[in-house]
């Protein structure tokens, strides 16, 4: 089973990008000039792809965790 704190982490990563992708979009409504365009291309665009690589880093180093630890307690009991 992957390291349950890497997926902890990734989980709650993803649960606040979403909330925040909620938040912005309510802004919409009462801030729709350039200056939240520019802002939504140049910071907040940019935020998503980031954070989708970000939890795919957590996810492939939860496995790699998990594997190690795997491995470690294999040897141990050799011992």
């Amino acid at each position: 089973m992957p390291d349950a704190k890497a997926l902890a982490g990734a989980t709650r990563l993803k649960q606040t990008i979403r909330a925040l992708r909620d938040q912005w979009l309510s802004t919409e409504a009462t801030w729709s000039d350039a200056v939240r365009q520019r802002f939504e291309e140049r910071h907040f665009a940019p935020l998503e792809p980031a954070v989708d690589s970000a939890i795919n880093g957590l996810q492939a180093m939860a496995e790699i965790l998990d594997r190690v630890r795997r491995d470690c307690s294999d040897r141990s009991e050799l011992l």
